[in-house]
Parts: structure tokens; sequence; C-alpha cells
């Protein structure tokens, strides 16, 4: 069994949706001639944001892809690759690998490059996971493409880099330090307490068990409504994900309804009629259990 967790928090949201996208559509990755076009040969489910980017997914070869804010991204230089914008990333991944071996073999061939979104550049960095119980965080930074993996591919928040994430560790209690474990809002603390948690869940015995427990940590690195958070006031969780990489299950909670809804990439690909991508609003009022009878055809508008 594998999965994953991940959590979004920002000043507002992301105006998600879940589509499932079926093999076979032609994509573009970005803005200029020198952009790098493909066809998608997995199908998968992917949350979106902001109608913009993929920020959250799973394939049917069993690969999942993520990618969270980092505001030290230093993104590639012109040269004779094919730009990949940093909006598509995650999306590319899915559409075109089936292991995280692919996805890193594959970063040489493209250079990722800034796409803007409502006229903001974001910083970003990828974490992928697959069902052979790889994993990694790519990062792009001022010194080039910094990759992390296995172990230290493990837990992932925002800035600062994970070099530096993962050499403060040694400050806490927990990892050899005298610092006691901290309880702050800010990516730091959140990832000291992640890491802290994941080390000491118990071994699942199921895949349920596997989900719950990736749950319970991600809750303890959440941010509830209205807590202080700079520079913006309040920078809250707005929902939460857990999906199950090998079966390619999809659940998504938002922090604003007591129910998750979840999708099964199986069924919700067989609602797509030929390469016409189906999406679901995940927050509409009411919604629990699979939803997979409310996604409806909807054209992709990235």
């Amino acid at each position: 069994m594998r999965v994953a967790c991940r959590s979004v928090d920002w000043y507002v949201s992301d105006e998600p949706l879940i589509w499932a996208l079926p093999a076979g559509l032609a994509r573009r990755g970005a803005p200029g001639a020198d952009a790098l076009e493909w066809t998608s040969r997995h199908a998968s489910l992917a949350v979106s944001a902001w109608d913009a980017t993929t920020s959250e997914g799973v394939n049917d070869a069993g690969l999942a892809a993520h990618v969270l804010y980092l505001e030290d991204s230093v993104w590639e230089a012109p040269d004779d690759r094919p730009a990949l914008g940093n909006l598509m990333w995650a999306q590319w991944a899915l559409d075109t690998c089936a292991t995280v071996r692919e996805v890193l073999a594959a970063l040489d061939s493209v250079r990722i490059v800034d796409v803007p979104t409502r006229g903001t550049s974001l910083g970003l960095h990828l974490a992928v996971e697959d069902r052979h119980g790889d994993a990694a965080v790519v990062e792009v930074l001022e010194d080039g493409v910094v990759i992390h993996e296995g172990r230290d591919a493990r837990v992932v928040t925002n800035e600062p880099p994970l070099d530096d994430q993962l050499a403060g560790l040694a400050r806490y209690a927990p990892f050899g330090g005298d610092e006691a474990l901290p309880g702050d809002v800010d990516p730091i603390s959140r990832f000291v307490r992640g890491t802290y948690f994941l080390d000491h869940l118990p071994e699942p015995s199921d895949t349920d068990e596997a989900l719950a427990g990736a749950v319970s940590v991600i809750r303890s690195m959440s941010v509830p409504f209205g807590a202080p958070s700079e520079p913006f006031g309040t920078y809250p969780t707005w929902w939460i994900s857990a999906t199950d990489i090998t079966a390619g299950r999809l659940i998504l909670q938002s922090t604003l309804s007591p129910f998750a809804v979840w999708l099964d990439l199986p069924d919700a690909i067989a609602k797509a009629p030929g390469t016409m991508p189906v999406a679901v609003d995940p927050l509409q009022p009411g919604l629990a259990g699979d939803i997979v009878d409310h996604l409806q055809p909807r054209a992709l508008p990235y």
C-alpha cells in the first residue's frame, strides 16, 4: 500500500476543481514558440487551482504529483530545451510518467520556467511518489535543480528549501537538539511536527489505516481559520487530500465541511466521453462520499 497526504494553506481559496483527465489529451507546457508540447499517455485525477494549474493528482500508472509554494525558486535560464511552465509541472509528470524514476530522468530534457497566474509569479517545488515506494522532491534554486529522494522526501512544506528544513531538524529535542517541538503555524514549525509525528505512526494493517494515519499527521500541520500568520494576517488550511496511490483513489475534505468526498480513477475516467475531461467542484454544499455521479463534461482551461 502506498499513500500520500497534503494540505493547501493560502490567504485565499484556490478554488479547486477535481478533474478526470483521459489519456490522449494534447497539452502545451507554456506560452511561446519554445513551449514543450505532449499528448498525455496516462489518465489522471487532478485537483486544479484557479483554473490555471494542477496542484495535486494521481495517474493510472500509480504516480502521484503535488506542487507546493516555494518562495526561493529561481527558474531556469533560456537554452535549447523546450519550456515547461511551473504551473504545468505536476500535470506534465502525471501525463507522461509512470514512476518517480521516469520523472527524474525526464527533467533533463525540459526547462522549468515561470508562468504567472492572475498577475502573480509562484515559486513552486514538486513532490512525486509512486506505487513502488519511491519518492522525490524537486526544487529549482539559484544553484540549479536540487533533488531529494527516499526518506528525505517524506515531508515537505513551503520555504525554506528542503535542504535547510532537514538541517534545521537538529535544533529540536526529538532530533537531538535543545528546543521543544514547535507549535507555530510557520512552515518550519509545521515541517518539524510533520516529520516527528510521521516517525511515530504505527505500522498500518491495511490501506484505510495508512490513509487515516497520514491524515492525522497532516492535521497536526494544518492552520486553523483565524490563526495569525504574517504577512497576510491569516493563512488557513482550505482543504486536505489523501491519495491511495496504489488503487488510484483521491479523497478530499474541505476544512469548511465535516464531510470527505472521493473519486476512484477508473470509475471517474469511465464518465469521460472520449477525450473530453470531466470535473466536479468538491466544495459544493452537501457533497459527501463517492462523487463520481457529480462529474460533468467541462472544457479544460489550462
